[in-house]
């Protein structure tokens, strides 16, 4: 981008800088260039190992351009003099008039770390053969300029790193805003992924969780240049050493030759809370090969403990929520959670015209179990039957503990004879269970369960009617003997020939 010259040049409170030192060395030659009306100014790097000047910058003809061109300069001539002795001086040939500034310059590490790194070369003002030569007193005014445009480059220098600091500043700012944003872990590190990927730019980004319970290493979320964020739950890897290279990471072993290879453009970010391993955060460029600077390495290892911190924060959210959800005593879900669920699934049936069932089930004399065996008893009671309710049904079947001994289980996309067979089912291994109750002459407990089931859309169009088909149908089991089963279709033309055997009955007598 070409720079106003007239901004340039002049005192501190005038200065207006460009990040990275070409820019700066470019916006020099342009201003050079207008200030001492020149067809052309170029900037060489010297490497005295090989003794070339190396062309790297030139302004011409109101362009300025990168450029790459390796020059010997000839023994005795005036660019060799100018290197040699360090002394600026003017020169006249057939291909034009030139004046050599010699230069050495301290260059900040361009990776962002804080050793300086010298370099020495020249810059060469140049006029066309037709134009004037470099007279003494406009050479004294030109190195005079130059060596105080080149002072102002350390100022430079300076603000370009206050200006990376306070980038850094405010990335750290920002992101640890984004990584509070969210609390749901998977709402969290998407943020995380995505706040990562806007302010470092990498090819790709992925985040691994340790699971401590299987001893796993499993695949969170990937977020790719385009800001795509997808989900790697599929990779699982045995936190073993030796089984992968990412587990031999977070277990702090050798990892072999693969990292070598590729250190300058991989960053393995083990995530750790209060020295506790719980994750692993990659960053990759791979595709495009762009080197992973130290400064990047340094800003993502100090923000390790950040993301560290909010991730562990996140998955104990959702353990607190899920608590909140779910019954600790039979590990099934509580009925807000359920009425949530209902609603959801009920919809989905009526919408797709697809069956949808409900069963009630009852725990017989429960309450002669609490009274007779204690508080404890009734709770292994409810422990047994959630586990047996749990390993019976369908992924998609959703159970409930609806209330104190009652439970509720949906099941989408399930007629009546479906329900009654898990029903029956149910029945049968719960009253195989033995309770131990060692206090007691019988030394065991035997329970039985009495359900009701109802179905849409034959017993109901709507989630309260349904529910209290369901209710309907349980009462008759619990008022015809208990520990059976019964279909709220049975139950109504049950209930039409006990009327009409009533009604009988009534006009025998009269």
């Amino acid at each position: 981008m070409k720079k106003n010259p007239k901004n340039l040049y002049g005192t501190a409170s005038e200065q207006v800088f460009y990040d990275g030192r070409y820019s700066f060395i470019q916006a020099a030659l342009e201003a050079v260039s207008q200030q001492f009306a020149l067809d052309g100014a170029s900037f060489y790097e010297y490497d005295e190992k090989t003794e070339l000047l190396c062309l790297r910058l030139r302004h011409a003809f109101g362009a300025s351009f990168e450029h790459e061109e390796n020059l010997r300069p000839l023994s005795g001539s005036s660019a060799a003099a100018a290197i040699k002795t360090r002394q600026s001086c003017a020169a006249s040939s057939a291909a034009g008039r030139f004046f050599y500034f010699p230069f050495k310059l301290d260059f900040f590490d361009p990776s962002g770390g804080r050793n300086a790194v010298a370099r020495t070369g020249l810059v060469r003002l140049e006029r066309s053969p037709r134009k004037r030569r470099f007279s003494a007193a406009e050479a004294s005014k030109a190195g005079a300029w130059l060596r105080s445009y080149f002072k102002d480059y350390y100022k430079e220098e300076f603000f370009s790193l206050a200006r990376r600091q306070e980038k850094t500043v405010s990335a750290i700012t920002e992101l640890t805003e984004v990584f509070a944003t969210a609390l749901r872990a998977r709402d969290s590190f998407r943020h995380i992924l995505a706040g990562i990927q806007t302010y470092f730019g990498f090819d790709r980004v992925r985040l691994y969780l340790i699971e401590e319970g299987n001893r796993k290493l499993k695949g969170e979320l990937s977020a790719d240049i385009q800001g795509q964020i997808k989900s790697i739950s599929y990779e699982e890897i045995p936190l073993e050493a030796g089984a992968h290279r990412f587990a031999d990471i977070v277990l702090g072993r050798s990892t072999g030759a693969f990292m070598e290879r590729y250190k300058d453009c991989v960053l393995y970010v083990p995530l750790a809370v209060q020295g506790v391993t719980i994750g692993l955060l990659i960053v990759d460029n791979l595709l495009s090969q762009q080197r992973i600077e130290p400064a990047e390495l340094a800003m993502l290892k100090s923000f390790g403990g950040q993301i560290a911190l909010a991730v562990d924060n996140s998955r104990l959210f959702d353990k607190v929520e899920e608590l909140s959800l779910y019954d600790e005593l039979t590990k099934l879900p509580l009925r807000r959670y359920f009425n949530q669920r209902f609603q959801e699934e009920f919809y989905r049936a009526e919408r797709f015209k697809q069956p949808l069932a409900l069963i009630w089930a009852d725990v017989d004399y429960f309450k002669e179990i609490n009274d007779t065996y204690g508080h404890q008893i009734g709770d292994v009671v409810l422990k047994e039957i959630g586990r047996v309710i749990l390993s019976n049904l369908r992924k998609i079947d959703f159970p409930c503990r609806y209330g104190g001994d009652e439970m509720v289980i949906l099941l989408p996309q399930a007629a009546g004879a479906e329900a009654a067979r898990l029903a029956q089912r149910l029945c049968e291994e719960i009253s195989e269970l033995r309770i131990a109750v060692p206090f007691s002459k019988t030394r065991e407990l035997k329970v039985t369960l009495s359900i009701g089931i109802s179905t849409f859309p034959q017993d109901a169009s709507g989630v309260e009617g349904l529910l209290e088909r369901a209710d309907d149908a349980l009462y008759w089991v619990k008022s015809h003997g208990r520990g059976s089963i019964a279909l709220y279709s049975d139950v109504a033309v049950e209930k039409e020939k006990e009327k009409a055997a009533a009604g009988g009955n009534t006009d025998g007598n009269s």
